[in-house]
């Protein structure tokens, strides 16, 4: 009998220790991977002309996964990204070709990828990962719109941004979440850089204060974000 009763202790042992890791799988807040050598690693890459000697190779990136829609190329693109350290100064971003879409985990999740280093000219930086594997290590759950910038790095805002400024049309009504600086009451910024973007809004909510981190939520609309919700965060 006392066997028994410490097999079921054991089991049920077992059980609350696999729901505890289920709960520590899924974050509150979108997770962020701090990594200075990847960033070292993509300068190499992509500006120091040190391309030739990782091309062919298989290697893993862990960072948050998140995809754009290329207006000028009509695709969407896919990407594992990070910052370099706690300022968010410099980020790091590797495009990838997902081997099964319908396994991808949502934007916003930790994954670790791997792949091979391959150049292609339908990357948009040329080179791309392909061959790929996805693990998710940290799941997390955006808000559902169609075009979920709180889930990019700056630069792959950035980029995202740009399409939407330089091709209106093809992001009309749809709806979209932005982050950025306060600018003035109609106006955000990069959220790190003076004068690296601009973008107007309309909303009838209360703006913060000039230089406040916010969250826009509400729809794309003849260039300009029809915001439904301006929030303060603390998260970017």
């Amino acid at each position: 009998m006392k066997k028994l009763l410490l097999i079921c202790f054991c089991l049920s042992l077992l059980i609350w220790l696999s729901a505890c890791r289920a709960a520590d799988a899924q974050a509150d807040t979108m997770p962020i991977v701090l990594n200075q050598n990847e960033y070292v690693l993509y300068q190499n890459i992509f500006y120091n002309d040190m391309a030739e000697e990782y091309l062919g190779k298989t290697v893993t990136k862990e960072g948050t996964l998140t995809w754009i829609y290329d207006a000028f190329y009509g695709r969407t693109r896919y990407y594992v990204w990070g910052y370099t350290d706690a300022t968010k100064c410099c980020d790091w971003q590797w495009e990838f070709v997902p081997a099964d879409l319908d396994s991808l985990p949502a934007k916003g999740s930790l994954i670790k990828l791997t792949g091979t280093l391959t150049r292609d000219e339908a990357a948009l930086d040329k080179i791309w990962l392909i061959n790929t594997t996805v693990e998710l290590e940290t799941a997390f759950t955006p808000e559902t719109c169609d075009v979920d910038m709180t889930t990019m790095d700056a630069t792959l805002e950035r980029v995202q941004l740009l399409n939407m400024q330089y091709k209106p049309e093809a992001f009309a009504g749809k709806s979209l979440r932005i982050y950025g600086r306060v600018l003035n009451s109609t106006t955000i910024q990069h959220p790190y850089y003076d004068n690296a973007w601009i973008q107007p809004f309309e909303t009838t909510q209360q703006v913060p204060a000039i230089g406040t981190m916010v969250i826009l939520t509400g729809t794309w609309q003849g260039g300009s974000v029809q915001a439904d919700r301006v929030e303060a965060t603390p998260d970017y």
